[in-house]
């Protein structure tokens, strides 16, 4: 389910090639810098990654786009959940908020924190090295029980929960 995840990444990632601004951090501000930078980028080809109907796509695409109003993500964390399953700071609320929100706009997550493993498997659909990965679904619920009182931290450890499964089992 890592995959999953790195699904999550790399759709996030597209968006963030497309759309997003560059932040700095000063303690717990996150202030906007040029955001025109970031629209001169190029997408890493988001369609390539998702298997599912162009709908699943577009509706990622626009619950990202929202998210991004809110909650601005650096690169670097979002690489770092591609390729590791976690972010590099695990303190910082923004990028956790982020996937809360993304997953809360897709129907993934209840505005309550319960998550939906057969949506989950429909929004994040794909492949991991090349590998189809027919078990989302299983793996999102082994991920799906969560304790976490903090509805960011949840959706983040869920996602978490769900990349390192899938790195596991896909690489």
């Amino acid at each position: 389910m890592s995959r999953v995840l790195l699904l999550v990444v790399l759709a996030v990632q597209s968006f963030v090639f497309t759309e997003l601004a560059s932040v700095s951090k000063t303690g717990s501000d996150v202030k906007e810098t040029d955001r025109d930078d970031y629209k001169n980028m190029t997408s890493t080809g988001l369609t390539t990654v998702f298997t599912e109907s162009r709908s699943s796509e577009t509706e990622l695409d626009q619950a990202m786009n929202e998210c991004n109003e809110t909650f601005r993500v650096e690169m670097s964390y979002l690489e770092s959940l591609n390729e590791s399953g976690s972010f590099p700071d695990e303190t910082d609320r923004t990028p956790k908020c982020y996937v809360r929100c993304v997953l809360e706009k897709t129907g993934v997550a209840s505005e309550d924190g319960n998550y939906d493993p057969a949506r989950t498997a429909v929004i994040f659909a794909g492949k991991r090295a090349g590998r189809p990965m027919n078990d989302i679904e299983e793996i999102a619920t082994g991920c799906a029980n969560r304790k976490e009182s903090c509805k960011c931290e949840r959706a983040y450890q869920y996602i978490k929960c769900m990349m390192e499964t899938e790195i596991r089992k896909y690489e």
